[in-house]
């Protein structure tokens, strides 16, 4: 699967960015308890901006992408997960966010981390439910996300793969829980906004499973001999 290249800093801008900048780069060292911490400072010194009158934009979420259907010839599928917001589009860009990730049933595998801001983690993987998701990039002023960062999103946060040994036909359920932080910001200006919790939307997908083509054929050879009977 190709992925594309992401720029690997952004910086929040004013004296409040610079603090959260420094929140986000020690937990990139920390454990997973000090980085639940950082999360949480984060979140309360956003929080006490937007209450002191920072910018309001409007929903953000995350966007849940399968790469196949899955059957018995291939029971493996990659599920992307993706930052997206719609209002600013044309200038903002992903500041930072975490997730848990829950799949219907099945079993999640390989967490690779694509955007790998201080402090990132692609969560603990417990069968088909994914905890502790987080992503966050820095930018560097002046270059202008000359790496890749994507001005309007959708920002491919990081993939994990999908697999299953039943392939009863069916739509599984993905969708994702516990956000505490979805921040947006604008390079040119340096405003940051958080649009989690009240312009954020829990992410949700599906993962498409069939059975093997000869199985509908097998289902389907029992009703034709029937219906032959009764024309007899």
């Amino acid at each position: 699967m190709t992925r594309p290249v992401r720029c690997a800093f952004s910086v929040w801008g004013g004296p409040v960015g610079a603090a959260m900048l420094g929140v986000r780069a020690v937990a990139a060292i920390w454990s997973d308890d000090m980085k639940s911490t950082a999360l949480f400072a984060i979140t309360a010194m956003t929080t006490a901006l937007l209450a002191g009158g920072a910018l309001a934009q409007t929903n953000g979420t995350y966007l849940l992408t399968s790469s196949n259907t899955v059957s018995p010839s291939s029971p493996t599928t990659t599920i992307a997960i993706w930052a997206a917001w719609d209002d600013p589009a044309p200038q903002f860009l992903f500041g930072a966010g975490d997730y848990d990730l829950t799949a219907g049933d099945g079993q999640f595998s390989n967490p690779i981390n694509v955007l790998q801001g201080p402090g990132s983690s692609t969560g603990v993987i417990a069968g088909n439910v994914i905890s502790g998701g987080v992503n966050g990039q820095l930018y560097i002023p002046g270059f202008n996300c000359k790496w890749g960062c994507p001005l309007g999103g959708p920002e491919l946060l990081a993939t994990y793969d999908w697999t299953t040994t039943d392939f009863t036909p069916r739509a599984v359920d993905l969708h994702t829980s516990n956000t505490s932080i979805f921040i947006v910001f604008d390079p040119q200006t340096g405003n940051f906004v958080s649009l989690y919790p009240h312009e954020f939307m829990p992410g949700s997908g599906v993962i498409n499973v069939v059975p093997a083509p000869g199985a509908w054929v097998m289902l389907a050879l029992p009703l034709v001999a029937a219906t032959r009977r009764r024309r007899s």
